[in-house]
């Protein structure tokens, strides 16, 4: 079943074939939907829809990661917005993905990233590690991460640097902070290379706040400091990349949705499921296709995930701080030749 999930102005434009030479270069795959952490500038700490907190199960992540051979995929990101450490299954979907001669990446909290799991992962080929820490010190990282384990968290991403060392180093680990004070972002940058970067021996990346695709209040808004006027597209439509949750409507699992910014309003953003349907299915179904052709014509307001999203304006500053070699703005953190801001079609 297709759960058609836009504005019913939507319904009137007829399927469209599948895009020509239909190409998934990333697979963002979601192992499981809820999280341990209630994070303030998250969505999940607010609650999370029902639908959308199960584990993706064996059978249907096997079966999208196949599917997606198919289309050129080059990388499996063990992410959407629940915690994938809460997977017991964890290392084993690592060495499936890593047996298909792909890369994979995973984000994580941390917070449960003791030695034994560390080994687990880095012995199962992850390529790269993304680790959400957002707080320069201690205090900001209780406020925004909702947890005082500040100091857990930092051993347990140092051991994980050495481990992975003693290991053979197949593993890469990038730190992940939002600055939350706009004004005094480099200070906020200044204070996490020496708290977080210095300490534990990882690579990191500092961006602006985002809303969530309007989900969200931040503490500065996106539009006051470009001073746009115009939206454009985000291209996240038209990119080779795909956006599968754990869990679905209906008793689905394997939702595609339309982006990750739909957290909090996934029922939302859904354009099919890939449980009982293949990847073609869904990208060339009517929700996928309404979707396109709404940003292709800039009706950026039929959409109601998309309408007060502050990912229609370009922010090439969003990006305050990276020492992650070849890191640029706007391109994907995982495949090569991923850009939302500019691949693949342009509204007229």
């Amino acid at each position: 079943m297709i759960t058609l999930c836009v504005a019913p102005v939507f319904y009137r434009i007829l399927s469209m074939p599948v895009p020509e030479n239909l190409e998934i270069k990333q697979l963002d795959l979601e192992l499981n939907g809820s999280c341990n952490l209630k994070c303030e500038m998250c969505p999940q700490a607010h609650g999370r829809e029902r639908e959308f907190l199960s584990k993706l199960p064996t059978e249907v992540f096997e079966k999208i990661v196949t599917d997606a051979l198919q289309y050129g995929v080059q990388s499996v990101s063990l992410h959407g917005s629940g915690e994938p450490t809460l997977n017991r299954d964890m290392p084993e979907r690592i060495r499936f993905i890593k047996e298909k001669g792909l890369k994979c990446v995973s984000f994580t909290n941390g917070v449960k990233l003791d030695e034994q799991l560390a080994r687990e992962i880095i012995d199962a080929g992850l390529d790269v590690l993304r680790i959400s820490a957002v707080g320069h010190d201690r205090e900001a990282y209780q406020k925004w991460m909702s947890k005082d384990c500040y100091l857990e968290v930092r051993d347990n991403i140092k051991r994980f640097v050495e481990l992975n060392k003693e290991m053979g180093g197949r593993t890469e680990v990038h730190m992940y902070h939002l600055a939350s004070d706009y004004a005094n972002r480099d200070a906020e940058a200044a204070a996490y290379q020496q708290n977080w970067v210095a300490y534990t021996g990882a690579y990191a990346e500092i961006w602006l706040m985002h809303n969530w695709s309007g989900d969200q209040d931040i503490p500065y808004a996106r539009q006051q400091i470009t001073g746009a006027t115009q939206r454009r597209t985000c291209g996240r439509p038209f990119s080779p990349l795909l956006q599968v949750r754990a869990g679905g409507l209906d008793g689905h699992h394997g939702a595609v949705v339309a982006c990750c910014m739909v957290l909090g309003k996934d029922s939302q953003g859904v354009l099919g499921h890939l449980d009982d349907q293949s990847i073609a299915e869904v990208v060339g179904g009517d929700a996928y296709n309404a979707l396109r052709a709404a940003h292709r014509e800039g009706r950026f307001d039929d959409i109601p995930y998309c309408a007060n999203c502050d990912q229609l304006y370009d922010l090439p500053e969003s990006l305050v701080w990276t020492n992650i070699p070849g890191r640029k703005y706007g391109e994907s953190k995982v495949a090569a030749g991923v850009d939302h801001r500019t691949y693949g079609e342009k509204p007229a």
